[in-house]
């Protein structure tokens, strides 16, 4: 199954972020607390495509904003 391309750059981005923030993805799980590690790493990925309330999740972990994430232009 060919991977969904938005899907990937949101996933590299939220690693990035992740990375810029020197957080593992255990330290993530645990700021985010509605995911598990293994989720996490398929989400980095890009292999499936997450819902909006993780999506908040994760930004709220991070402390970063939509527009750090994803570019709608």
């Amino acid at each position: 199954m060919k991977k969904n391309k938005d899907l990937v750059i949101l996933g590299d981005n939220i690693r990035i972020e992740r990375a810029k923030k020197k957080l593992t993805q255990e330290q993530l799980v645990e700021r985010a607390d509605s995911i598990n590690a293994q989720h996490l790493g398929r989400i980095e990925k890009g292999e499936v495509d997450i819902r909006v309330t993780t999506l908040f999740a994760i930004l709220r972990a991070l402390d970063c904003k939509l527009e750090d994430l994803i570019d709608l232009k």
